[in-house]
């Protein structure tokens, strides 16, 4: 008789209890997962963002701004680069297949957010090409677009001959390792969008990005910045990067402590139940460890079989739970990034939670391998 009988036999003789040890691990690792990527959005949105500013328009986020104020954010001691972004949404050939159209300045977008690889080659076209583009990832792979496609984007948007249709060069696939949110992104040229429409919009922008040299002066350059336009007809909001989606959260708290605080209560829960569940189990079962014992199996024996039944539900849930928690956090991504825009679960997460599940299995089974090797066989027997 091998040891997979054994723990078979022991797992089908309390179905209910099985399957609720199961699902409660599922539950737990799903929380997990969530919980994981929220504590990503904010850790490491700080750790990609440090030394960023975003400066919007103090009347409302997303109100027009004037492009003549770029030269006065360059002249702000501490600001190392500046770039400027506006964009409309569009389609491309079917109204399911949406693209949000972001213009820019190629040149300083590279110098403000670094992360965004791109091969030498790829760079130069962009910067080269008046209607050139780079995507992410994720976008050319749904679109099914590669290097060198000329991309028609239906938009509201009309030129000043009246079309609707924007013709885009792919010059590159940029390459950034940061979460699912920015593996999408269309990336084209202010100027030829303001040469399109011909002059018909004045020269606004929603968004300033500003880079700081130090990211230890970013209260002292938010400051000047805001100083600069305090008395213009249209005043200026400017905050670190992470500001606007970390203040947000934390109305509700402090987010990383509230991971923290309610992984431990969920996980110390989890840890009671089913080590409740597996003691009861155990000595449910006192005779049958003592027959073992009488037939010579020895106490090492017996506790790894222990280990081994309290392994296999723990961390078959913790592996269901993990998959459901990701397929999870792919649902709620769409409107968590609006919040959080590195929200997004990892591997890290997935391997962190993979090694949870091992050291739950094996922390719930301590007491009852330590009730097994303690079993006196004459005594259990006697009992039964």
């Amino acid at each position: 008789m091998n040891f997979a009988t054994l723990i078979w036999g022991a797992l089908k003789r309390h179905k209910a209890q099985t399957l609720f040890t199961f699902l409660s691990v599922v539950v737990a690792f799903v929380l997990f997962s969530v919980l994981a990527a929220v504590r990503q959005g904010t850790s490491e949105m700080s750790i990609a963002s440090a030394g960023r500013l975003n400066t919007l328009s103090a009347v409302f986020p997303g109100a027009p701004m004037p492009l003549s104020y770029y030269d006065k954010i360059m002249s702000v001691p501490g600001v190392v680069a500046a770039d400027y972004f506006n964009g409309f949404p569009g389609h491309f050939r079917d109204p399911k297949n949406a693209v949000h159209v972001i213009v820019t300045q190629a040149r300083d977008y590279l110098k403000v957010y670094p992360e965004y690889q791109l091969p030498a080659a790829q760079r130069e076209a962009w910067f080269a090409d008046r209607q050139g583009v780079i995507i992410g990832p994720t976008m050319a792979k749904r679109m099914g677009w590669k290097v060198g496609d000329t991309v028609p984007i239906e938009s509201k948007l009309p030129h000043k001959d009246g079309s609707t249709t924007w013709y885009f060069h792919v010059d590159g696939i940029y390459k950034a390792d940061l979460p699912a949110t920015f593996q999408s992104l269309f990336l084209g040229h202010y100027q030829y969008v303001q040469e399109g429409i011909g002059g018909t919009l004045p020269d606004q922008v929603n968004t300033y990005s500003i880079r700081v040299g130090d990211p230890r002066d970013v209260t002292q350059v938010s400051d000047a910045i805001d100083k600069l336009f305090a008395n213009a007809s249209i005043q200026t909001l400017t905050e670190p990067e992470t500001a606007e989606a970390v203040d947000y959260a934390r109305q509700f708290g402090n987010v990383t402590a509230m991971v923290i605080y309610v992984g431990i209560a969920v996980f110390f829960s989890l840890l009671f139940i089913i080590g409740n569940s597996l003691i009861e189990s155990v000595q449910e079962r006192t005779a049958e460890f003592a027959m073992f014992r009488a037939l010579g199996f020895k106490r090492l024996r017996l506790s790894l079989l222990v280990i081994q039944e309290t392994l296999l539900p723990v961390v078959a849930g913790g592996i269901a739970g993990l998959i459901l928690g990701f397929e999870a956090v792919r649902l709620l991504t769409p409107g968590a990034s609006n919040i959080l825009q590195t929200f997004g679960m990892g591997w890290n997460s997935v391997a962190a939670g993979l090694i949870l599940s091992v050291l739950f299995g094996l922390l719930v089974s301590l007491i009852p391998v330590q009730w097994v090797t303690r079993l006196r066989v004459a005594d259990a027997l006697r009992k039964a």
